[in-house]
């Protein structure tokens, strides 16, 4: 009996022991770790084949429009205003030789019949001192008083000098009248009838609609992309201007050119191109004090590389695609930039192709998968390089 109790009791320890081992492996043996396949992620991309070709460059300015020619409008001489006309009015239009003022008269009528007075006190003046000099019957020994030559120059020149005030009350006569020199149109007309001006006060401003000038401010460096040589006025008449501006409700477009630059550099180095606008009668006028956006075009840049403003990863950096079709970060040189397109003189060769995709974060060496543009955007590439 007591051998059967050894035999369970042997049996029982040999169980515990061997479940005590198998717990024990479990938490010394580590588990499998499972193989995880990663892939790498690979972006779609627009890229943009690099075209080595010569290139019009637009350049981008702004400015007011003011008149071609503006005339201060004022009389040569003092007065009432009598009359007024209708015309003389901020915004009249008037033609060449049309009357707009008139002073009072009177005052001048005056002046004249008192000159015409003192010319025939002159004249006779003038007789009585020949026929005194006559009646003294002085002979070349006399002295020159004796003779009467001093009496005679001094009646002389009292009767030029009474026909010159003459002269002058009649021209003021003349000038009593305002009248339009030329044919436009008229602002800033600070005059009525009744008032008192004076000689040489400005009464108002007339200014040509026919044609208009526009002063565009331009950077110095931005005359060789135009083509223009100092020196050289030729260069100028061959820039084309395409001015954009809103007035009277309405979106317009004026085609212009350029007639004269300015000459030295302001503090800001820059510089002013003169363009002259000619207004249709048909067409939408532009007016002086409307703000124009404008785009000239002159002379085409040789060996240039026109890309997608989108193509900018940062200041004078492009990202390019290898042939692994991974990314690799490249320094350009920079010509010129707008709000569409950067234009390259260096940088990249013509096999290059550039990611259109700047203002992402991007790493080196990331494989991206290359695409096409849309058609959109390489047809207003193509647009832009005529010549």
């Amino acid at each position: 009996m007591k051998r059967i109790l050894s035999l369970r009791a042997l049996v029982a320890l040999l169980a515990t022991l061997a479940m005590g081992l198998a717990v024990t492996a479990l938490y010394l043996v580590p588990p499998a770790t499972p193989t995880l396949k990663t892939e790498e992620t690979i972006l779609a991309l627009d890229t943009w084949q690099v075209e080595w070709k010569d290139v019009v460059i637009p350049v981008h300015s702004q400015g007011l429009v003011r008149a071609r020619h503006e005339l201060p409008m004022s009389l040569e001489v003092s007065g009432r205003v009598q009359e007024v006309s209708p015309l003389l009015a901020d915004g009249g239009r008037v033609t060449a030789g049309e009357v707009l003022l008139k002073l009072d008269p009177e005052p001048f009528a005056l002046d004249v019949t008192a000159q015409q007075n003192a010319v025939h006190a002159a004249r006779l003046h003038l007789e009585e001192t020949r026929a005194r000099a006559r009646v003294s019957g002085s002979s070349k020994r006399s002295s020159a008083l004796g003779r009467f030559e001093p009496q005679l120059d001094e009646a002389n020149s009292r009767l030029a000098s009474a026909r010159a005030g003459l002269r002058q009350a009649q021209r003021n006569q003349e000038q009593t009248e305002l009248v339009a020199p030329i044919s436009g149109r008229l602002k800033a007309v600070q005059v009525m009838a009744g008032q008192q001006i004076q000689a040489g006060s400005v009464l108002a401003r007339l200014y040509q609609e026919d044609r208009v000038e526009v002063r565009l401010p331009v950077r110095d460096e931005w005359l060789a992309l135009l083509g223009i040589m100092p020196g050289d006025e030729t260069t100028l008449r061959q820039v084309s201007v395409t001015l954009r501006g809103r007035f009277a409700g309405r979106d317009g477009l004026w085609q212009g050119k350029v007639v004269r630059r300015e000459g030295g550099l302001n503090k800001n180095r820059m510089m002013h191109l003169i363009v002259q606008v000619t207004n249709s009668e048909d067409g939408l006028p532009l007016e002086p004090g409307v703000l124009v956006q404008a785009e000239l075009r002159g002379a085409p840049t040789r060996n240039v590389a026109m890309l997608p403003r989108a193509a900018q990863a940062g200041e004078n950096t492009v990202w390019v695609v290898d042939r692994d079709k991974r990314l690799r970060r490249q320094s350009v040189a920079v010509l010129h930039h707008d709000d569409d397109y950067l234009y390259l003189h260096d940088g990249v060769t013509a096999s290059s192709r550039v990611v259109l995709a700047g203002d992402l974060q991007l790493l080196e060496g990331m494989r991206i998968d290359p695409r096409v543009p849309a058609s959109g955007l390489a047809d207003r590439s193509a647009a832009g390089t005529a010549l």
